[in-house]
């Protein structure tokens, strides 16, 4: 029997309606199926996560503790690498990042009080040359970040050469993210200056001791005192 074209085209709508059924199940399996993914920090499983330049990955609510926690310094880093305020901005909303700004803003124009057990943040003008530490009430020379020294010409230009003659002498290293000189007198060469930047005071190099670290350490510790029944 020949056939007409009417009946190719029933079988045509015969194949198509019993493949619907297949193909709506698989959308909805598609649909239905997400990829978990983990934060590095708190350790939650969710949908969505922000990989930094470091490769660790962050959830929104962890990222956003990040910069709003007063205790962090600018600039905020992990694993030693800065953390890109657009980044941020891009992910929070107006309200959250106009306070991030204006600690972003704040950091660019401050330095730390050298004064042993001190170590306040002090914000300094572009036209400062000496600032008085809020705390210990110390006065602070702006262009080398020690105490004042009055009456006297700072080092930090005719006398830089010979001070790093000094500095190289007494085995002082300098931070490379702040620029403050430290001296160590004991205890484990890994430093960690005021700024919020870790290095080996051996060799100078920035050391990782991030977010990640702190957070898996807290999570070890808090365990531990459950196991022991605390």
């Amino acid at each position: 029997m020949i056939e007409t074209e009417v009946d190719i085209a029933k079988k045509q709508v015969v194949k198509q309606e019993s493949t619907t059924p297949l193909e709506v199940k698989v959308c909805e399996e598609d649909k239905n199926s997400k990829i978990v993914k983990t934060c590095d920090v708190c350790t939650e499983e969710i949908e969505t996560v922000y990989n930094l330049e470091c490769e660790h990955k962050y959830c929104q609510t962890c990222l956003q503790r990040l910069f709003t926690d007063p205790t962090y310094v600018f600039p905020i880093r992990c694993c030693n690498k800065e953390i890109s305020l657009d980044f941020v901005i891009n992910i929070l909303t107006p309200e959250e990042t106009q306070p991030i700004i204006q600690r972003a803003g704040e950091a660019s124009h401050r330095l730390f009080c050298p004064t042993p057990g001190c170590e306040r943040p002090i914000h300094v003008t572009a036209k400062s040359e000496i600032s008085a530490c809020p705390d210990c009430r110390k006065d602070i020379c702006v262009k080398c970040r020690s105490h004042a020294h009055p009456n006297k010409k700072c080092w930090k230009g005719k006398n830089e050469k010979r001070f790093k003659k000094i500095t190289e002498k007494r085995g002082w290293r300098q931070c490379t993210v702040c620029g403050v000189f430290i001296e160590r007198r004991g205890g484990c060469k890994n430093i960690h200056c005021p700024c919020g930047n870790t290095f080996c005071y051996h060799c100078g190099k920035q050391i990782c001791k991030c977010i990640i670290g702190r957070s898996w350490a807290r999570k070890i510790k808090q365990t531990f005192w459950k196991v022991v029944g605390f």
